[in-house]
């Protein structure tokens, strides 16, 4: 045999096993994971086909098994107990017995939901659902956009007739139901194709929105594997890509190896549909969003489909992993708004322990506690700009030397340069005073006295507020208000509890202590310079991950380390003892008295007599604070006026005890089907008005409505059944209070003119 030969048949058999064996050997190489679909194999899935089929996934290093939805599946369970790798859930919240379920969304496919109710020609409206039999399966009437539909419009199981899904269009073709659930990317092909009248009530049309083919894992997998998770998800989103833009070889694809049984035109009708569900307008492919579960979980606790103490705690990627090493989640635009700003500049009070001070050019105290926690979490570094008072402070944020303050109280003028994070921390107002004066339950006892107060401070402007002609004297400092107070120059010193026992134990021990409480309290927060809004979303997130065990230690350690423990004669201890156990008895005693007859002093002020809601004049103050959130925020908020229909007859035929037990019955109605954020009050005679913060004026509408149907359906003792009539409107930064009244006023005169019973709307 020649050498060529010899050379020849060895490349030959070299080449061989490396074509047949290389395979193999890649293939064991792979990870195996698996993904179970929430149906039937059809489009819906098409890019998680098509990364399967053109190699995404095992560029990736997996082995992806693709598992068809088979009747019984619980997904959610089986993903949990890691029976199953990923799941496919058609709602981007999980819930189950009102609560939701911790699970990861990873990505979402369809930003609209499909899912909607097909009704007889007849129907159009979801009201005229009520009385009627819908075909659906329990998941969709318990906690799918369905359920948030149906609660709006009062569906439910007692005034309609509410059954199990066939997962067929038999039932409604030969009219057994009147609407049945079905999707916007199947079922309505067949109907279609039939030839059949339908209608389509789509809660989308109602403001309500779900996302759809949210794929999602557990915590425990994430956590165990969070590269082989972000490697799938973006191996599922090439696979989408793809599918989308090779829906030729896709639908192709799909026919011949996977749903056979489907027509052609049938998956060319859901391709189309699936496809105008995604947005990709709007979204990329696999975008999720926090705020949309976020809206979504509002609406579930509103219409009692979850409890109301039900949190969404980290869902997303990033958010889950971060929260497990216990640090902040930014997203892209926050990171990108960080690494060009390069440092933090934060002015602080210079002399306010045991919170914060200047010691040696060093932030020490409280806050630099906290301040060092968030430091850890942020990219770029806080530095503190030194200043000699807390008034040089305020004038250097005013001038944009500095972007926050550690610790500070929201008032109008500071508004005006900083926005406020929600408050961090929250603590009662004291005076302190010489040892000789007595405890004083009420300030305006002494506001004509020389009283002291940081100059700045917030707690100054709400008491002069209060009391225009209290006697408030500036002063630099803690120090120099104390001392002052200590020679007789000043009768009192007004700070927070902490600080001033803080100080009085330090240097004044014997000579002052505090001998009045405010009514008024301080809750402080972090100040963020108002001309950078991403600067109050970070530390809005900083605070929402400083957790109150972080707090207390920092408290514990700087207030702890305070304290000094005097030699004392033990004998004259306990006298002392004895004596202040009977002092504390009956101080707590009259101020309890006192805060119990302040209580209901203050709920007679802002109380309706008659029907226990806000009267008018609470009313007109909730109105004014309202409009100026809408003015600075522009908020949404809604204004509803109620009037009882025909309630001059009711007083007429009954008399006056039995038209003042309807108002309280109606008041009642009012107060305990309000979401709460919402505010009701009397606004005179049988008219009533709800506030309502947060929405839309359509969603107040539908509120309206609501509350239309449980008066409708209540029985009033003595007199019957009674209606209402509504009217609609919303505060608007370019209107006066007074214009959406008139509104409001003029929808309810239409509801009222067009045969009462009714909302009327006038934007």
């Amino acid at each position: 045999m020649s050498f060529k030969i010899v050379k020849n048949t060895f490349t030959f058999l070299l080449s061989y096993s490396i074509f047949f064996c290389a395979p193999s050997y890649a293939s064991d190489s792979l990870e195996k994971v698996s993904l179970q679909l929430s149906w039937k194999y059809q489009f819906e899935f098409a890019g998680f086909i098509m990364a399967k089929e053109k190699g995404f996934y095992k560029d990736a290093g997996l082995d992806v098994e693709l598992l068809e939805y088979q009747n019984g599946l619980s997904i959610v369970s089986d993903v949990l107990s890691e029976k199953v790798d990923f799941g496919i859930h058609n709602a981007n919240v999980v819930i189950e017995n009102k609560k939701i379920i911790p699970t990861v969304l990873l990505a979402s496919y369809f930003q609209q939901s499909p899912l909607v109710i097909v009704s007889q020609k007849s129907i159009s409206t979801p009201k005229q659902l009520i009385g009627k039999t819908v075909m659906g399966s329990e998941e969709e009437f318990m906690s799918s956009s369905l359920a948030l539909l149906f609660d709006h419009f009062y569906i439910n199981n007692q005034n309609s007739t509410l059954v199990d899904h066939s997962f067929g269009i038999d039932d409604f073709i030969n009219n057994k139901v009147d609407a049945m659930t079905a999707y916007t990317t199947n079922e309505l092909y067949e109907l279609e194709r039939l030839n059949i009248d339908y209608n389509v009530i789509d809660p989308v049309s109602y403001g309500i929105s779900m996302t759809a083919v949210n794929l999602f894992t557990s915590k425990a997998q994430l956590l165990a594997h969070p590269d082989r998770t972000r490697d799938f998800v973006s191996a599922s989103n090439k696979g989408w890509q793809y599918a989308i833009s090779h829906l030729d070889e896709t639908l192709s694809i799909i026919k011949e190896h996977y749903a056979k049984d489907k027509s052609k035109d049938a998956l060319e009708f859901e391709a189309k549909a699936s496809i105008r569900l995604m947005l990709l307008d709007f979204f990329n492919i696999g975008e999720t969003s926090r705020e949309l579960s976020l809206r979504v979980v509002k609406q579930l606790k509103y219409s009692g489909l979850i409890a109301k103490d039900e949190e969404l705690g980290p869902m997303l990627i990033n958010e889950v992993l971060l929260a497990a090493n216990n640090a902040a989640y930014f997203n892209e635009r926050q990171l990108k708004y960080l690494n060009e700003k390069k440092v933090i500049t934060m002015c602080i009070d210079p002399e306010w322990m045991p919170f914060e001070s200047i010691n040696n050019g060093k932030h020490i105290g409280i806050t630099a506690d906290v301040m060092a926690l968030f430091n850890q979490q942020l990219p770029i570094p806080i530095t503190l700009v030194p200043t000699k008072n807390w008034n040089e402070s305020l004038l250097k944020a005013k001038q944009r030397e500095c972007d926050i303050f550690s610790l500070a109280a929201s008032t109008p003028e500071r508004l005006a340069y900083m926005d406020f994070t929600a408050p961090y921390i929250d603590l009662p107002v004291v005076m302190a005073t010489k040892m000789n004066v007595r405890f004083i339950d009420d300030i305006k006892k002494v506001k004509h006295q020389a009283i002291g107060v940081v100059k700045g401070y917030a707690i100054a402007n709400q008491l002069r507020s209060q009391l225009p002609d209290i006697n408030i004297v500036d002063v630099s400092s803690i120090s120099e208000g104390l001392e002052r107070v200590e020679k007789g120059e000043l009768f009192g010193y007004i700070d927070n509890l902490m600080v001033i026992s803080d100080a009085i134990q330090k240097e004044f021990t014997g000579e002052l202590k505090v001998s009045s409480r405010l009514d008024e309290g301080v809750k402080l927060a972090i100040g963020t310079r108002n001309d950078q809004t991403q600067l109050h979303n970070i530390f809005q997130i900083l605070i929402n991950n400083l957790s109150p065990d972080d707090l207390q230690v920092i408290y514990n350690r700087w207030v702890a380390n305070n304290i000094v423990e005097p030699e004392l004669d033990y004998g004259i201890l306990w006298k002392l003892l004895l004596m202040v156990l009977f002092l504390l008895i009956v101080y707590y005693l009259h101020v309890s008295r006192l805060k119990r007859i302040n209580e209901q002093l203050h709920t007679l002020s802002v109380t309706d007599r008659l029907t226990g809601i806000y009267n008018r004049v609470k009313t007109d103050q909730l109105l004014i604070e309202k409009k100026a959130d809408v003015d600075r925020y522009e908020s949404d908020v809604a204004i509803i006026l109620f009037d009882i229909d025909l309630f001059k007859g009711v007083n007429d035929k009954y008399g006056h005890l039995a038209g003042d037990s309807v108002l309280v019955d109606f008041a009642k109605i009012l107060k305990y089907n309000i979401r709460a954020t919402d505010f009701a009050g009397r606004w005179g005679g049988e008219e009533f008005i709800i506030i309502c913060p947060n929405i839309d004026i359509n969603e107040a509408s539908q509120l309206a409505e609501k509350l239309l149907n449980k008066i409708r359906s209540h029985t009033f003792s003595e007199v019957g059944n009674l209606t209402a009539s509504a009217g609609v409107s919303r505060l608007s930064k370019h209107e006066s209070i007074q214009s959406t009244i008139r509104k409001s006023d003029q929808a309810l005169y239409q509801s009222k003119e067009n045969g009462r019973n009714q909302v009327s709307i006038l934007s």
